[in-house]
């Protein structure tokens, strides 16, 4: 008895919801992850600890983002503070078809009871889309180490 030969017919399918792979293509995640910080001088008048906060995103103030969401990151001279892993500081999905290069607003605010807050750092981040890097800011004896990335993804 002849054995009957199965031909299989189907198409490359996708999970519900699932684009297909042409339209994925040029769409990345922007990441920026705090990996260290460190005071080199007491920056408050009586020697107590610097009460730390970044806003890291938009300039529109609905739509920053504030890390730690309440309360401060607490140093002292000459401490680092390291999150575990990595803590995200801001994260965005982006459409370009061209790469190109995405600019992020960073911030580093220090918290002064009975006086609006010092502006440590005041810059503009520029991410290569495609890349992966770390960078390292130094202004007002303040340290900041962090990862940026801005790669391919498929959601």
């Amino acid at each position: 008895m002849g054995r009957k030969v199965v031909k299989k017919v189907y198409k490359d399918t996708y999970a519900r919801g699932q684009r297909d792979k042409k339209e994925f293509q040029d769409r990345y995640q922007i990441l920026i992850e705090l990996v260290s910080v460190k005071v080199l001088e007491d920056r408050d008048l009586f020697g107590n600890e610097s009460e730390l906060y970044f806003k890291v995103g938009s300039r529109v103030p609905d739509h920053r983002q504030r890390t730690p969401n309440k309360g401060t990151i607490n140093i002292e001279k000459n401490e680092t503070f390291t999150p575990t892993e990595g803590l995200t500081l801001y994260c965005e999905f982006r459409d370009a078809p061209d790469r190109g290069v995405a600019e992020i607003p960073f911030d580093l605010y220090e918290r002064d009871p009975g006086k609006d807050d010092d502006h440590i750092i005041d810059t503009k981040i520029s991410i290569p889309l495609g890349t992966s890097d770390y960078r390292v800011l130094t202004e007002k004896s303040v340290k900041v180490k962090i990862k940026i990335s801005g790669l391919e993804t498929r959601y």
